[in-house]
């Protein structure tokens, strides 16, 4: 007599039952944890390189000239001037980025000043992604309209109860063959990476 396990009817109902298990909201649940972990390794990627830009360490497009002339001799140099005696400095606000990179490295003629013009070339974008990261830790009336405006602007629509979960969820259709929203922004933000090593 075969085992219970190994028939169809037996399989069937375990996957019945791991549908059952992850809804729709679990679901979008778990592409905003991966949206925010996304998210975490892109400010994670600007702050690592834009320390390592004030201690000397040259991207593709080469060095980068310091205002203050000189390098500085370590990371942890750098972090501490950065810090300004603060325990963190955020790095998920374009704008806040651009404007410590222009308080700290030279631009114009000479100088690649690539963190700065990659941001400030992709801000609009960059400014979307941070309200869809914004609209996933709260749950304020701005959060909410910023994603709105956001989503928008993006996909030209607006998601129920304006959560990032259903938005990530949906696909892209301009792209061929469409792909979900969360891989779009995985790709861009990876793309934008890339640009600043």
């Amino acid at each position: 007599m075969p085992s219970r396990r190994g028939s169809p009817l037996f399989s069937f109902s375990k996957k019945e039952r791991i549908r059952k298990e992850w809804s729709a909201t679990r679901l979008e649940a778990l592409y905003e944890l991966a949206y925010l972990r996304v998210f975490a390794a892109w400010e994670m990627c600007l702050e690592a390189i834009f320390y390592r830009s004030l201690c000397g360490y040259a991207s593709a497009a080469g060095q980068e000239q310091l205002i203050r002339g000189a390098y500085f001799s370590n990371l942890a140099a750098a972090e501490g001037d950065v810090l300004g005696g603060n325990v963190f400095a955020l790095w998920h606000k374009p704008q806040r980025v651009i404007d410590r990179c222009k308080k700290y490295i030279k631009s114009g003629a000479g100088c690649p000043c690539v963190q700065e013009v990659t941001l400030t070339s992709n801000l609009s974008r960059l400014e979307h992604l941070v309200s869809m990261r914004h609209r996933i830790v709260h749950d304020q009336k701005d959060a909410k309209n910023k994603f709105d405006a956001a989503t928008l602007h993006i996909a030209g629509r607006i998601y129920r109860a304006s959560r990032p979960g259903k938005f990530l969820r949906d696909y892209d259709r301009t792209k061929t063959p469409p792909q979900r929203w969360l891989e779009v922004a995985v790709t861009e933000l990876s793309s934008l990476m890339a640009q600043m090593v």
